[in-house]
């Protein structure tokens, strides 16, 4: 049964449109603002959201992602009594099926709902008829999950394919995912990286040359677009190429021929391109940095790859791949993973996204040595130092923050809070807590704990006797 939820605070308008998918036979609900909605939305499986922009808690349109993010990831449609252009476009950017204004014709909303439930029904049925080979795209987060609906989509098609995404975040492990799927499967991969290509040496490098060109040419050579026929070029980074090189990219790319260096005729090459970028190629189009012919050329199908921060609950999964991987390349037992190990990579944001993770792993790995299992301080101590600031700062600070407004702001009993007494209590608290945070960290080297936290031997037993707890494991 199809469900659709209504997220506008105009009682009338909601009521009104709510009664009219009603009669069509569907099940509809309303929500006021947006946190009634998202949590209605993670209690139940909705599979079109219509959304007002005004709303009392928050700006809908900067809801559209949090919402298609939700377990049934539901179609959003926009619909709004002030429309305007920059809304629509920021609307559509973000994946909004459609944007209305208000007040919408009835049959026109008739029509959208058709559409989309044929679309999601059509969408399903490829899910569970597609046979896709994930190889090493580890995880099961819903920002994961939907990259991954993209590169079967992509993969049963030949048009060219534009991936972005930070670094480390997979860019060429998705294009090779891609090829494997795709009919070239068989043919090769060639990757070409754009950022050490050199106008002086980039024609022979992608064109190759006829022997005798020159001196020193005392041998043909094949081009990388010549060794990708039948297969893909993979061109990484591609908004580092100078306009040199965009120049006589675009030309191979329109006409799918090339001419080797010193050669008399132009040689035809069938090959499918992927390309990949961490910058914003559109921003550099605006700034005449990149070609937009190219650019047009390049950006057909466009798979956006998440950071690791907005799907941590991919990082246990990962962890456990990469822990079995690099112990077999060891040569040692597979290590157990403690859960406060796990719980601390999981409150870090992963700047250098899942590169940064399988690195802090190796050397996690290689610190603990003989142990049979990984705790925290295990961890590079660059990580932990991060950690610890910023718990300190996030954390503890908040939580101080709100215990001090708490206490100033008790019920009144006729008195005045002392500074001294009130300035005695919250360093007692932040006290308590930091120790807490660092018995949870499982350092058991009072010497490394000295390092990180800048304090004496005598001053940690002190706090510890202090505060009657036990900070080392034993």
């Amino acid at each position: 049964m199809t469900k659709i939820l209504i997220i506008d605070d105009d009682d009338i308008f909601s009521r009104q449109l709510s009664l009219y998918i009603d009669r069509m036979g569907y099940v509809c609900k309303t929500a006021p603002d947006m946190k009634t909605a998202c949590r209605m939305a993670e209690e139940d499986r909705f599979d079109i959201v219509f959304l007002d922009v005004i709303l009392p808690d928050s700006n809908g349109l900067a809801g559209i992602n949090t919402l298609k993010n939700m377990p049934s990831r539901p179609e959003v449609v926009v619909i709004t009594g002030d429309g305007d252009v920059d809304g629509a476009e920021i609307a559509l950017n973000s994946g909004a099926w459609d944007y209305l204004v208000k007040p919408p014709a009835f049959n026109k909303i008739k029509l959208l709902i058709k559409r989309i439930i044929e679309f999601r029904t059509e969408k399903i049925k490829q899910e569970e008829t597609v046979l896709f080979n994930r190889d090493t795209i580890i995880g099961e987060s819903h920002a994961l999950k939907r990259v991954i609906t993209k590169i079967a989509r992509a993969a049963s098609s030949d048009t060219p394919v534009f991936i972005t995404g930070e670094t480390g975040t997979g860019k060429e492990l998705v294009a090779k995912v891609l090829h494997k799927n795709s009919r070239r499967h068989d043919q090769p991969f060639i990757p070409v990286d754009c950022t050490n290509l050199p106008d002086t040496l980039a024609g022979n490098i992608l064109f190759g040359h006829i022997k005798g060109t020159y001196t020193g040419a005392e041998t043909s050579q094949t081009g990388l677009i010549r060794e990708a026929d039948g297969g893909i070029l993979f061109l990484d980074e591609v908004g580092d190429l100078s306009p040199m090189v965009q120049r006589s990219l675009l030309r191979v790319l329109q006409e799918k021929k090339f001419r080797p260096i010193g050669a008399k005729t132009e040689t035809a090459c069938d090959f499918r391109v992927v390309s990949a970028s961490n910058k914003d190629l559109k921003t550099l189009v605006d700034k005449g940095l990149f070609r937009k012919d190219l650019y047009y050329r390049l950006v057909v199908f466009h798979i956006d790859l998440p950071p690791l921060r907005q799907r941590k609950q991919d990082i246990k999964q990962l962890l456990t791949h990469y822990v079995t991987s690099i112990c077999y390349q060891m040569g040692i037992s597979v290590k157990g993973i403690s859960k406060d190990f796990v719980d601390t990579l999981e409150i870090y944001d992963w700047p250098g996204n899942v590169r940064e993770l399988i690195n802090v792993t190796h050397l996690s790995i290689a610190n603990a040595m003989d142990a049979p299992m990984l705790y925290p301080h295990f961890l590079p101590k660059e990580l932990r130092i991060n950690l610890i600031k910023k718990h300190i700062s996030d954390t503890g600070e908040d939580d101080l923050r709100s215990s001090v407004f708490l206490t100033i702001n008790a019920p009144d009993t006729g008195q005045v809070i002392e500074y001294k007494a009130l300035r005695e209590y919250v360093n007692h608290l932040m006290e308590s807590k930091y120790i807490d945070y660092l018995a949870g960290l499982s350092i058991d080297n009072v010497s490394e704990i000295c390092r990180l936290t800048g304090l004496s031997r005598s001053r940690i037993y002190q706090l510890l006797n202090k505060h009657k707890k036990r900070l080392l494991q034993g």
